[in-house]
């Protein structure tokens, strides 16, 4: 697949997707290990209602605080900077992946489950790696599979083509779409990171995200995206019907950290029992 025909696909989606500014410029600020909580709370106090959302949840009865949370800044030293970091961005992503996604046969809101999901493994795994852009880590995974959005109106027709491939050839989804498209929401989910300006390491994360053998060169960051997309899937965290049949870890990632079977649920489990919280926050659902 071409970049000039990736490129005519987003060209000829209606309603591009975008993220809010905010959210972007901190995108830029977190991928910078150099940035300082006062430019991380400068970010987001200029924006209304980033302020106002974050309030919000902060002062929400999931938290229980003792006194009322009035500012940001108010919010990072009773929460800590990555609760705060990780609560705008889960909300303000949430705009660009919570509609259905009908050609993937997902839910109303399963995309937007899935990426938390992952972005806490993510986050996890990368913090397991010894990797200090935790909060670059969270917005990978986030965003790893906004390639989705992109192409839901294209896969739908053929959707069903796919789910064959999957469930005769037991092919994994991503290879399926590969065949019957000729391309895959990975590719085009960097392709719209290019178009968004988001930093290097996230459009490679999202572009190698399924396949973290294929990056020239080994980065701790797309392995830790790949393991958490790979758990999530697995656990049936906001998949659809049919991606975990035959997905799973690439072995040459697993031995360059030392992971096993137990690891990879052990990161798991701790990925299920913080979405419980995500759930509640959010949607007020257990």
């Amino acid at each position: 697949m071409t970049v000039e025909a990736l490129d005519e696909i987003i060209r000829g989606v209606e309603r591009l997707p975008r993220l809010p500014d905010t959210a972007l410029a901190l995108v830029n600020v977190v991928s910078d290990p150099a940035s300082s909580i006062a430019q991380i709370v400068d970010t987001i106090r200029y924006d209304q209602a980033v302020t106002a959302d974050v309030l919000r949840l902060c002062n929400s009865a999931y938290f229980g605080l003792a006194r009322r949370v009035e500012s940001v800044d108010d919010a990072i030293r009773l929460l800590g900077t990555a609760k705060v970091l990780q609560l705008v961005m889960s909300a303000h992503v949430r705009s660009v992946l919570c509609q259905p996604q009908i050609g993937y046969g997902l839910r109303l809101d399963a995309l937007w489950e899935h990426s938390v999901a992952v972005a806490l493994g993510c986050r996890n795994f990368a913090r397991r790696f010894g990797l200090r852009t935790l909060g670059l880590a969270f917005t990978l995974g986030l965003l790893h599979d906004v390639g989705k959005v992109i192409l839901n109106e294209y896969v739908e027709e053929a959707y069903l083509e796919i789910v064959r491939r999957v469930t005769e050839e037991q092919l994994s989804f991503v290879d399926a779409e590969q065949q019957v498209l000729g391309f895959t929401h990975a590719e085009v989910g960097a392709r719209l990171g290019e178009v968004w300006s988001l930093p290097p390491a996230l459009i490679d994360g999202i572009r190698y995200h399924h396949y973290p053998a294929q990056r020239p060169v080994p980065d701790p960051l797309v392995d830790s995206v790949h393991l958490a997309d790979v758990t999530c899937v697995l656990l049936g965290v906001g998949g659809g019907l049919v991606d975990g049949l035959a997905y799973r870890a690439h072995p040459t990632v697993l031995e360059r950290h030392a992971l096993g079977e137990r690891e990879l649920e052990a990161i798991g489990a701790e990925i299920v029992v913080e979405m419980k919280t995500v759930r509640r926050l959010f949607t007020g659902g257990s």
